[in-house]
C-alpha cells in the first residue's frame, strides 16, 4: 500500500497485466460523465502548447469525487513515422482528493488508446442500432484496433471495411480481422468506408491529410459514427445533413472549435455525453436516424479509467511501490 512517503507506479506492462475489458472500461466512463452531471466530478478543458499541426502537448485535469481522487494526464504528441517512435506519449497521475497525497503515476499511453473507443462505445449505446453488423474504418491504427475490440464485445459485428492512406497498413489489419473471424475488406476509396455501414470509426491522425474528405451524405440510414479525430477528416459544413450531432463535452468541444486547426465542426450539438447517459437526451428514437459523436477528449475518462487501473493494481499487488 503506498503511503505519504511513496506512491504506485505502473508501467504500460502493470497496465496489460491487469485484465481491464472494454465493458468495464466503458461502465467506468459512463460512469464519471453520469457524475459529472451531478456534481460529482468535475473536468476543464484541455490547455497546452501546440508546437504544429501534428505535434502538441495538453494537460487534462479532473477531479471525481467518488474515486476520491483528483488527477491529470500529460500528453505529448509527434509524427514519428520516420524514427519508428510512437506517435502518442503520456503520464497519468492521481492524487488523494483529501489529503493531496500523489496515489499513483502510470502509464497513460495505454490508457489513451483505449479511452476513446470507451467513450465511443457508452454513446454507441445510446445512438447505434443493437443489431448493427457491418463496421467501417477511416485509418488503421492502434484507434481502429481499440474500437474493434470494444464494438465486438457488445454488438454483433460481423463485416469490416478498411480505408486507409497506406494500403500496407490497411492489408495488415484486414489479415488480423480476418484470423479472428470476420468478413474484412480493403478499399482503396473512404466512400467504400462509410457507405452502407451501420458503425464508422474515423481515426484519421491530426495532418495526415491537407482537406477534409468524408462527406456526411455518405452515411447510412441509421448509422452511428464516431469521430475520433475531431471530425477533421469530415467536411463539416455538412455536417446537420445528420440527424443527431453529439459531442463528449460542449464546452470543451465549443472551445476546441475556437482554435484554428483544431475542432472544425462550429455548429450546434444536439446533445453531449452528460445529457446521453443521464437520459436527458434520449440519443436514437427512430431506426433511420443518422449519428455522430464529435470527442475531442475530456480528461475526465482518463482518469476514471487511470482510478479504475489503481483500484484493481492496489487488489492485485500489481506494480512498484515508489519512494518519493
Amino acid at each position: 500500500m503506498a503511503t505519504s512517503g511513496s506512491f504506485r507506479y505502473l508501467s504500460s506492462v502493470d497496465i496489460d497485466a491487469l485484465g481491464l475489458t472494454s465493458s468495464n472500461i466503458a461502465d467506468a466512463v459512463a460512469a464519471a460523465f453520469r457524475a459529472l452531471g451531478t456534481g460529482g466530478a468535475q473536468s476543464v478543458p484541455k490547455t497546452g502548447f501546440r508546437i504544429s499541426p501534428s505535434n502538441f502537448f495538453h494537460a487534462m485535469p479532473a477531479r471525481y469525487d467518488a474515486r476520491g481522487t483528483v488527477g491529470i494526464k500529460w500528453i505529448g504528441t509527434a509524427d514519428n513515422s520516420a524514427s519508428g517512435l510512437p506517435h502518442i506519449n503520456s503520464m497519468i497521475v492521481l492524487s488523494d482528493a483529501r489529503t493531496a497525497v500523489i496515489q499513483a503515476v502510470m502509464d497513460g499511453t495505454g490508457i489513451t488508446a483505449i479511452r476513446p473507443a470507451a467513450v465511443s462505445l457508452v454513446a454507441a449505446r445510446h445512438l447505434a442500432r443493437k443489431e448493427s453488423r457491418r463496421m467501417g474504418f477511416i485509418a488503421c491504427g492502434q484507434q481502429a484496433l481499440s474500437h474493434l475490440d470494444a464494438f465486438a464485445a457488445e454488438f454483433p459485428i460481423k463485416q469490416l471495411a478498411f480505408y486507409s492512406r497506406r494500403a500496407t497498413t490497411a492489408e495488415a489489419f484486414a489479415a488480423k480481422a480476418r484470423a479472428r473471424g470476420f468478413a474484412a475488406t480493403v478499399v482503396t476509396d473512404p466512400r467504400g468506408a462509410v457507405e452502407g455501414q451501420d458503425i464508422v470509426v474515423s481515426s484519421a491522425p491530426r495532418g495526415s491529410f491537407p482537406a477534409p474528405f468524408l462527406d456526411p451524405a455518405w452515411v447510412a440510414p441509421g448509422a452511428y459514427v464516431t469521430a475520433v479525430d475531431l471530425a477533421r477528416s469530415w467536411c463539416c459544413e455538412a455536417m446537420r445533413q445528420l440527424d443527431l450531432v453529439t459531442t463528449d463535452n460542449r464546452e470543451q468541444s465549443e472551445e476546441e472549435s475556437q482554435q484554428p486547426g483544431v475542432l472544425p465542426y462550429r455548429g450546434t450539438y444536439d446533445a453531449d455525453l452528460v445529457e446521453l447517459v443521464a437520459g436527458k437526451h434520449p440519443g436514437r428514437t427512430t431506426p433511420e436516424q443518422r449519428a455522430i459523436l464529435i470527442h475531442p477528449g475530456l480528461g475526465l475518462g482518463d482518469v476514471a479509467v487511470a482510478a479504475l487501473a489503481l483500484e484493481l493494481a492496489t487488489t492485485k499487488g500489481i506494480g512498484t511501490i515508489i519512494s518519493r
